[in-house]
């Protein structure tokens, strides 16, 4: 119980998917989970909202659940504020990025830290980003529909990106003025896009846990796209640590991201970045987020440096010293495997002893704790995870929810990552039915 005589709570906005490591720490701490998460979504989405209140299951001991969109403020504010006659609120933590501003709302009503207005504000609008962050960030220029002209003078091939979805969600290239022209035209009245020089380079995640405006720590994951063969920039690839990048250049990525933390005036929780290097050294921001990032890549750090990453953030949360090693153990990685558009069949696996396809979307519908080995331990294929049903029609993957298939890995330091991606990659079958 808490100093008020009522049940200690903290409030959760999430993806149940990936709500497993918030509601075992803050369980084994004794506090009660307050959920909010999407009403609907994607099949694992669909999945989780079938399991709730199931016996056995974990999201049974989530202690409330309301099922709230992401633009739904007001709701969402009522409802955590309805939660405090029986709760006495310990922190609110934002795991899922259509939740950003309503959490900060939250934890500013209930006087709990959190990132700041103005993180929250502009780490959810890709214009503000640009703007604020100017420094770090590309040429960029705002068009809206309807528009005679793009209003873009700058080189080509240029990014396309949609302000008004998540992530790299509908981010695609054009090659030039009339394809640019095109792409506006075909914009419904009133959407609004962002058109920026491409920004060439190597590309990484860029993760800085913050208490009170001090980052504690910042942390590096180098990504893999499928910009290479597709005009779209979906993440394929996690590597933790990276692969193909020294000191000295890790070294200015840290120092841009400290100088855009400071700039948002950031004040406690996670800030998640992704940066390019281009060949000439030039550190290029290419967006900001206000919460902890999705796939893997929390695990991937678990995996790595051999402490998760959750009961940090939760730490941080609810106002304690907290603090994690900065120091990497072993080397993990995540892949999404390509597909042949069609039916989902099957997923095969090979060579992979004890591991086999996990279909989360047909079974449990949330993701399972990974468990660090012995720095010196051989590589370890870790996770199989389908994220789609048998039967489902799986697309080119143009966007993050067209991926279907992933695997979780590691290796010592020294231990070449790409040969053991290569021998995995072997390893998994895709089986679909193409559509006639």
């Amino acid at each position: 119980m808490g100093t008020t005589g009522k049940t200690r709570g903290f409030i959760v906005l999430s993806d149940l998917s990936k709500i497993g490591p918030y509601l075992t720490d803050l369980r084994a701490r004794g506090i009660a989970v307050l959920a909010v998460s999407q009403p609907r979504g994607s099949v694992m989405v669909q999945r989780g909202l079938e399991l709730l209140g199931t016996a056995g299951h974990p999201f049974s001991e989530l202690a409330d659940v309301a099922l709230l969109d992401g633009g739904d403020l007001s709701g969402i504010v009522d409802q955590a504020s309805r939660w405090t006659a029986d709760y006495d609120i310990t922190g609110v933590l934002v795991a899922a990025e259509v939740y950003v501003e309503a959490g900060q709302v939250i934890s500013d009503l209930l006087g709990l830290p959190g990132p700041g207005m103005r993180a929250a504000r502009v780490c959810r609008n890709k214009l503000l980003q640009r703007r604020y962050l100017a420094e770090w960030s590309p040429k960029s220029v705002l068009v809206s529909a309807p528009a005679t002209t793009a209003g873009y003078d700058g080189p080509f091939p240029a990014a396309v990106k949609p302000l008004d979805r998540e992530s790299s969600i509908g981010v695609r290239l054009v090659d030039n003025a009339a394809a640019l022209a095109a792409i506006v035209e075909a914009l419904a009245p009133g959407s609004r896009i962002l058109v920026e020089e491409r920004v060439r380079g190597r590309e990484y995640n860029v993760d800085s846990i913050v208490l009170e405006g001090k980052p504690i720590v910042t942390l590096l994951t180098q990504k893999g796209t499928n910009e290479n063969s597709t005009e779209f920039f979906v993440e394929l690839v996690h590597t933790t640590p990276p692969a193909n990048l020294d000191e000295r250049e890790a070294g200015l990525i840290a120092d841009a991201q400290h100088g855009v933390v400071d700039r948002l005036a950031f004040e406690t929780g996670f800030a998640h970045a992704e940066y390019r290097l281009t060949d000439d050294g030039r550190v290029v921001l290419m967006e900001i987020a206000a919460r902890a990032p999705g796939d893997a890549c929390l695990p991937l750090y678990h995996l790595a440096t051999g402490q998760a990453v959750e009961p940090v953030l939760i730490d941080a949360a609810m106002g304690h010293a907290t603090g994690y090693p900065p120091a990497f153990r072993r080397r993990g990685r995540q892949v999404y495997f390509d597909h042949a558009p069609g039916t989902l069949l099957d997923v095969h696996a090979e060579g992979t002893g004890e591991v086999r396809p996990r279909w989360l979307a047909d079974t449990t519908g949330i993701w399972p704790p990974l468990r660090p080995v012995d720095e010196h331990a051989p590589a370890k294929l870790h996770e199989l995870f389908v994220l789609k049903k048998r039967g489902d029609r799986l697309l080119p993957i143009t966007e993050s929810s067209s991926r279907a298939v992933t695997a979780i890995f590691d290796a010592p330091l020294d231990v070449d990552i790409d040969a053991v991606e290569a021998e995995v990659r072997r390893a998994v079958t895709i089986e679909t039915e193409p559509a006639r």
